[in-house]
This record gives structure tokens, sequence and C-alpha cells, in this order.
């Protein structure tokens, strides 16, 4: 085993359809549906004929991507990569937004901003600011925005009450017709993917975890879901595991939190409301990780195929015609050993998983895959906060991820 193998990272790891609310046109007026006498013209509106409109978070032409439910004053969610889409003909939008970060560098929001398709504009948020200028100076026409959500639930959640469009709201962009759904832990969140350092001796200090630093759009999900045309949701958290967390707690667990629209908010998901095509779990790094200077340092092999083997069974419940696939890295394909006494015991929780996926195969359940994914390689590659994979880590595995979906799982 290279000596990176052996070093451990901290903190590892909808469409809301609602009532349509009437626009107002410059001259105040709405049809009997709801639609402003403006968006009837062919023409696109002129520069002074414009007025800022709030549209709620509630309104059916705003198209979101993720876990969320709906609060008194709008949409709460807090998962990396929950997406709200827009269309809208006019100049300029700006968003209003309640934040529960706390600020400073490990728990301040993040947020990336595109229009029509550009480069993304990061935007940091706070908990004293309700609005947010996300876009002004456009030329008159039809635009589309897509808000992003950088940062993970330990930072803070945050509830999205409305954009305020200088013209008129459109109806959104279509969505794409495969759904996947990435289930895991820090690595799968993009924890400290902007970050790519090379470490030079085992002891090197990685720097830790700062909010800006954490983008789901460099993640492994991410790029694959771009790859194969597939719309992503999301659901993970650092330092979770399956039967225990890094922090050697049994709470809060991958599975449970699953349940969830919001983790550490009392709200159950609808899974009605989204039935995902693929489903990829990337977990038991922090199950394998757990247990430092404890009598647990080795992880439990009965403990963790019980609830990883509940885990599958409560996904294929949910999900009938989900293929669901198995994978752990990258930074540990699971093997780990202890020294006591002159005696070496090692477990492998990537072989445990390999076991438990031929064992819903062999129960009669062939949409069940597992996937091989490497282990990083820093010096080659680099690594990102905490010895999290670095963007190029990250393309790795989306490419080795991508291939499999393509030639095995989806063919």
């Amino acid at each position: 085993m290279n000596w990176w193998k052996a070093v451990l990272g901290f903190g590892l790891c909808v469409s809301m359809t609602a009532c349509r609310a009437p626009l107002r046109s410059p001259e105040g007026s709405a049809d009997a549906n709801g639609v402003p006498s403006a968006s009837r013209d062919a023409g696109n509106p002129s520069e002074d004929a414009l007025m800022w409109v709030t549209v709620p978070a509630s309104d059916s032409r705003l198209q979101y991507t993720g876990r969320l439910y709906r609060s008194g004053a709008g949409v709460v969610f807090s998962h990396p990569g929950v997406t709200i889409r827009a269309r809208f003909r006019g100049d300029a939008v700006r968003m209003r937004l309640n934040d529960a970060g706390a600020g400073g560098d490990a728990t301040t929001n993040y947020f990336d901003v595109s229009i029509d398709g550009g480069p993304p504009t990061p935007l940091a948020v706070r908990s004293s600011q309700p609005l947010y200028t996300l876009a002004t100076g456009l030329a008159v026409g039809s635009h589309t925005l897509e808000i992003v959500k950088r940062t993970e639930t330990s930072v803070g959640h945050s509830e999205f009450v409305a954009l305020e469009v200088h013209g008129q709201l459109e109806d959104p962009p279509p969505r794409p017709g495969l759904r996947m759904e990435m289930v895991g832990d820090s690595i799968t969140c993009g924890y400290g993917s902007e970050v790519s350092l090379i470490p030079d001796s085992p002891s090197w200090m990685a720097p830790v975890f700062t909010s800006k630093n954490e983008n789901p759009r460099l993640s492994y999900g991410w790029l694959t879901a771009r790859s194969l045309g597939a719309e992503l949701v999301t659901v993970c958290y650092s330092g979770h595991g399956v039967y225990r967390n890094l922090d050697m707690s049994t709470s809060e667990l991958l599975p449970a939190l699953y349940e969830l629209a919001v983790p550490g908010h009392p709200v159950a998901w609808d899974f009605a409301r989204y039935s995902p095509d693929v489903i990829v779990i990337n977990a038991g790094t922090n199950d394998a990780f757990a247990g430092s200077g404890t009598a647990g340092f080795l992880p439990d092999e009965t403990a963790f195929k019980t609830e990883y083997r509940r885990f599958l069974a409560r996904l294929r419940a949910l999900h009938p015609s989900a293929r669901i696939v198995c994978t752990l890295g990258s930074m540990t394909d699971g093997y780990k050993q202890q020294e006591q006494n002159g005696a070496v015991t090692s477990v492998h929780v990537g072989e445990w998983i390999t076991e438990l996926v031929a064992e819903r195969n062999r129960a009669g359940d062939a949409r069940v895959y597992r996937h091989l994914m490497a282990v990083q390689l820093p010096e080659v590659d680099g690594v990102g906060e905490d010895w999290h994979p670095s963007a190029s880590t990250h393309q790795k595995m989306a490419e080795a991820l991508t291939r499999f979906l393509r030639e095995t799982v989806l063919r």
C-alpha cells in the first residue's frame, strides 16, 4: 500500500408544482389566466416598458432540481447541487433569499449563477442580506437563469423566497430525459475540489475545509451526469457513513438522511415527487476511516453489511425499476489493517460491498451493479482540502463511471 493511502481526511465524507401567481404587466393588468398582457406581445418589450415583477418561489414556472420542501416563505434546501432554473424576458434579475449560514471561512454558503449557459459566477450569501442582484444590463430579450447551491448541509441551509425579474417570467427550459441520483459523503459533495496540491510527504498537512472551495460542479457525479445528458440530484453529507460516521457517532447516517427532504429538518422527502432511473451509492469511506485511536479502529463487518443490506432493500422498495450502482472511493478502496502485538488484522469494506451486490443478484435483483473505483493518486493528480479528490481526480472518476454506466448499466 502506498503511503498516501493511509492518510485520513477530515470531514469525509422538483419541480415544485404550485399556483402560478399572476404577473403584473406594465399597465398592471392580466388576463383571466393570470398572464400579463405584455407576455402576449410577439416582439421584445422595450426597455422603457419593463418593470420589476416579483415571482414567488411557489410559481410553477420556476424549475427545481434536488431535495427541498416548501416553507411559509419559500422553499428550503441544503444539499449541494440543488438547482433553480428560470427563463425570463427582460434585462435584469434579482433573488430574494433567507440564508442560515453563520459566515466565516467554513460556514458561508456559496451559489453559482449562470446566465444563458455562460460560465458560472460564484455568489457568497449571508444571513443579513435578503436581496442579491444576479444579472443586470442584459440585452432586452429572452434569457435563461441557473442558480446552483455549491455548499453542503454543514455550511447551512437556505430558503429561496422569490425572483425579481425586470421584465416577465416565461416557461422553463425542458428537463433532461435521464434522471440520476448520487448518494454519498464529502467526495460526492465536491469537498475541497477547487484546490489541487501535490503532497510532498506522508506528514504533509493539507489545507482544511473552506466553503468557497466546495464545488459540486467539479465532482465526479456532476461530470458523469453532464456526459450522459442526465438530470442530477445529490444526497450527500461530509463525514457520514452507512453504520457509523467519521466521528464514531451513529445518528444521521446516510440511509436515514436519504429519507429527509433536508438533513436536520423533520420533513420527510416525498418520493413520489422524483424517481431516478439510476442511483449511484458511494458510501463506506467514513465507516472505514472512523475509529482512530479507539477499540473500534477496524469497521465491523456484520454491522456494516446489516445497514448496507437494509439500505439496498429500501432503495429497491422505493424505486422498483431503478438501476442501483454501488461504488467506493476514491480516497480508499476500503482496505484497512491494524497491527497489535506483532499480529496484523485487516478488513476490506470494498469487498463487503461486492459481496452484498452479489447477494442481491443471487436473490434475483439483476439491476444492482458493482463499480470498482480506482484509488486517487495524489502524487500525480494532487489533492484538495483535507486530502479529498482534486478536480483532476474527479474527472478520472467521472470518465470511468460514465464508461461503466454506458457499457454495463444503460445498454
